[in-house]
């Protein structure tokens, strides 16, 4: 069954119908799904071009290139990421993004991502794991229409690793709305899911406009904010919680929670509304308790089930009884597809690709080879990720194209060549030096 699944979500993909056509049970719902703020639902990349990235540098370039762009477009990661020390890989002000793991799900080892005042964004298929603190391993602020969907999310737990190690597995803040979280499979940490980002009431005054669904997802080996929801409205169920050593859901400062069909094993507390300073309120239902769990252990001071009368989507909770079973075959990565970036025909290679002459007094030029017509950006970084240069040109000729490049005013040093098209982002280093005998830094 699990072959199947792969080549049916190979072919759609392929065939640009993958965000259209899903398998019965993984198709969008909840509020990702749901009218609003000018959007009809989140579609994110859908009927854009596709990018693939293979390497860290191409995934920090294309990042900074979508910043205030809203062409839609499908970026899909292949392969292995890894920063250390751990960074974050931005994106925002901008909209109508889908972020994929190719394969069965690339893996960021330190690489966290942001998505900032960035709206109808999908991300799925995505291994992001040890993401030290103060970053995230999955952060959503400022954004409406968002759907996260069968990502693996993970730290460490043990000697030596404390509350600060790690800071949020996935934090949804600043008024963020529209948002599903689902199928995902989140574990071995202490802060998981933070959503609001502050105890201060003017301030949270934002973040009232929260709304998340949280539904069939695993939460396993953590200690806490499964979630710890303040000030919006999450409705959450159909997830597992097991082996939580401090509390699953915490309700805060007059947040509101409808709980429902959720497994608790193992939880020292499942639900409540009054951990913290601010009460909440909890609208609990169907809920099945086991292990050393008590449903009497709950506290629940507040219901407000009446919040909930207009919730704006239909749905079906499925039933407890073999729901531990669903989600263990169903969630995190490598579940939907099996991306072969190269199959995807708007892909090229843009090989050869070159910058020379490398080392450079400044002046140079960049080679490459496309297969079609496009247009084009080249951009210049420094090594912190900062954007010094870029230059956008309409169009260029399929085959051999070369592009000269003035940088005779930067200081010497080293330099990071992004050259990015709707087909792909390649990356190259450069030295800029008054050495002309350096060799091989290309």
């Amino acid at each position: 069954m699990r072959t199947q699944k792969v080549l049916f979500f190979l072919a759609l993909l392929v065939s640009g119908t993958f965000l259209n056509a899903q398998l019965p049970g993984f198709e969008l719902s909840g509020y990702a799904a749901v009218e609003g703020d000018g959007y009809a639902t989140t579609t994110g990349g859908e009927g854009g071009d596709t990018v693939v990235v293979t390497h860290l540098s191409e995934l920090e370039a294309f990042a900074g290139e979508r910043e205030k762009v809203f062409t839609p477009v499908v970026l899909i990661l292949n392969g292995y990421f890894e920063a250390a020390p751990s960074k974050t890989i931005t994106f925002k002000h901008g909209a109508n993004l889908s972020i994929l793991g190719g394969g069965e799900g690339a893996e960021l080892k330190g690489v966290g991502i942001r998505i900032w005042d960035y709206h109808n964004v999908i991300v799925r298929n995505l291994k992001i794991h040890e993401v030290f603190y103060p970053d995230d391993a999955l952060s959503v602020e400022e954004c409406h229409h968002v759907w996260v969907d069968h990502n693996e999310l993970h730290s460490q737990m043990g000697p030596g690793i404390g509350v600060d190690t790690y800071d949020g597995l996935l934090d949804i803040k600043k008024g963020s709305r529209f948002v599903t979280v689902s199928w995902n499979y989140l574990h071995d940490h202490m802060k998981c899911m933070l959503i609001g980002h502050t105890d201060n009431a003017t301030q949270g005054e934002e973040d009232q406009a929260i709304r998340v669904t949280i539904h069939h997802n695993i939460f396993e080996n953590t200690d806490g904010r499964n979630p710890s929801l303040r000030w919006g409205a999450a409705h959450i169920y159909n997830n597992l919680y097991s082996n939580i050593a401090d509390y699953a859901i915490a309700l805060r400062q007059g947040a509101h929670g409808l709980v429902e069909n959720n497994l608790f094993h193992n939880v020292n507390l499942a639900v409540s509304t009054n951990k913290f300073d601010g009460e909440g309120f909890a609208c609990m239902s169907g809920n099945t308790y086991s292990g050393t769990t008590l449903e009497s252990k709950n506290s629940i001071t507040q219901t407000g089930c009446d919040f909930w009368d207009s919730l704006p989507y239909d749905y079906t909770p499925d039933s407890t009884q073999n729901l531990e079973a669903l989600l263990r075959d169903n969630t995190g990565v490598g579940i939907l597809n099996d991306v072969n970036p190269n199959s995807v025909e708007q892909v090229t290679t843009f090989e050869p690709f070159n910058v020379f002459p490398n080392p450079t007094s400044g002046e140079f030029f960049v080679s490459f080879s496309t297969e079609k017509n496009a247009h084009y950006t080249i951009a210049v970084y420094n090594l912190h990720g900062e954007k010094l240069f870029s230059e956008n040109v309409r169009s260029h000729f399929t085959g051999q194209n070369q592009v000269f490049v003035n940088m005779k005013s930067f200081q010497q040093g080293i330099y990071i060549i992004s050259l990015s098209t709707s087909q792909g982002v390649k990356t190259k280093r450069i030295m800029i030096s008054n050495l002309q005998k350096i060799i091989g830094f290309s």
